[in-house]
């Protein structure tokens, strides 16, 4: 009854949605695209009728694309209606950090890992955009982050052991509730309608961006308790023409330098009709190879998708919608076999320069679980000037059939939640 159900919605979303995008996708492998400050402004436009929106666009009207160097930190507080601290006692992310580790509001919500004030994000971006519409054009980018959400952009095989005997969690760069990685450090070419990067680079899957620049809500939605962060390898992205784009290449989710134990195809589009209306798609497939020696550990088979879309309503309204799967099938000598889906919407009202309200509402079904997880967020961004946004959350949480409890340190089936952010952009 549930996949009956689950393919209808899934039918439904891409009849209703034929021609939107997914914000994660377009803020992570299409990173040309630089979000404009302004809801109803299409920042993929170069230099084209929105004047408007050309300060956004890095290479707009240029010979060749610009060194940068740019920044923003995050810093806020986030509590829980329990009035105590939660568990991350079994959560897979944080295998090896002890049985013992107390932390956070759930196990569950990622980037609001402590029960009081933090600093997430401290993050510096350098280096140059592309611009190989006169010809062939070299540069790259690489994205330094610290702070509470740096472990979600750590790398197997870059920031922590992988294979070859080390534990899961082995050489982390950080301690405690405060990490560091590179979230992003590629090579990019671009001649023509072609592109090329090569690295490490977001992993343009669900509807939130590591970076707090790039979302609504100060809190990640449950996609990002599945989908990976990053990935490393490398990928080609063609553009058929002004509408359409399309990506293919090879890639290693949560992974770098590993290339002997992971090969996944990398592949989707982006297609965008009007400056109201666009639609992605990407997707992951292939497998992941454990080190042998290493029996907590094997080789499975992964597939990885999301779709993604959005509408321009109006000039204040917009609305965005994801779907993203994950399926492992585990290989010999273990057989595990799971499946984890999420269905995430989001309405955002831009109530005039300064002020901006949304409303995001999900469901995450894990087959371990055998019962649902749902979220409604309701928030706010006040940005009263260029450099300074204030965003403001309230949630709930539930779990659908009431007899699995996920959040105060696994005791309870619901949780409420809150807090406030400050974003300063440098």
């Amino acid at each position: 009854m549930k996949k009956t159900v689950f393919g209808c919605l899934g039918a439904a979303a891409v009849v209703f949605a034929l021609q939107f995008t997914s914000a994660n996708a377009q803020a992570a492998l299409f990173s040309a695209c630089n979000p404009c400050d302004e809801v109803a402004c299409d920042p993929c436009d170069p230099c084209g009728d929105s004047n408007a929106c050309n300060p956004c666009d890095a290479v707009c009207g240029t010979k060749a694309g610009k060194w940068f160097l740019n920044g923003h930190m995050e810093a806020g507080f986030f509590a829980n209606g329990h009035g105590n601290k939660s568990t991350y006692t079994g959560n897979y992310w944080y295998t090896g950090r002890g049985a013992d580790y107390d932390s956070g509001n759930s196990n569950l919500l990622q980037n609001t890992r402590l029960t009081g004030a933090q600093i997430n994000q401290v993050y510096i971006s350098m280096g140059k955009s592309v611009d190989g519409r006169r010809g062939l054009d070299i540069g790259g980018t690489v994205d330094f982050t610290w702070g509470s959400d740096a472990y979600f952009a750590q790398a197997r095989g870059m920031e922590f052991g992988a294979g070859h005997g080390l534990a899961p969690d082995e050489g982390r760069w950080g301690t405690g509730d405060y990490y560091a990685a590179f979230a992003q450090a590629y090579v990019e070419a671009e001649w023509g309608r072609w592109n090329v990067k090569a690295g490490k680079f977001y992993a343009p899957f669900g509807i939130d961006s590591y970076k707090s620049t790039d979302n609504f809500f100060y809190s990640w939605s449950p996609t990002a308790y599945m989908a990976p962060h990053t990935a490393g390898g490398a990928y080609v992205t063609y553009t058929v023409n002004s509408q359409l784009a399309v990506l293919g290449g090879w890639a290693m989710p949560d992974e770098f330098g590993e290339s002997s134990k992971n090969n996944v195809f990398l592949g989707g589009f982006i297609w965008t009709p009007s400056k109201r209306f666009s639609l992605s798609y990407t997707f992951a497939t292939g497998e992941n190879t454990y080190d042998p020696s290493n029996t907590g550990y094997h080789n499975e088979d992964l597939f990885v998708n999301s779709l993604g879309a959005t509408v321009q309503i109006n000039k204040r309204l917009k609305y965005v919608f994801d779907w993203t799967l994950l399926n492992v099938n585990g290989k010999a000598p273990r057989t595990d076999r799971y499946a984890v889906y999420s269905i995430m919407n989001e309405l955002i009202y831009q109530y005039n320069k300064k002020w901006a309200f949304g409303a995001r509402f999900g469901v995450l079904n894990d087959n371990d679980w055998e019962t649902d997880w749902y979220t409604i967020s309701l928030g706010a961004n006040w940005t009263p000037n260029k450099w300074l946004t204030v965003k403001p959350e309230l949630r709930y949480d539930w779990m659908g059939d009431g007899n699995t409890a996920l959040f105060n340190n696994s005791e309870n089936t619901y949780q409420f939640s809150g807090g406030m952010s400050a974003v300063v952009k440098f």
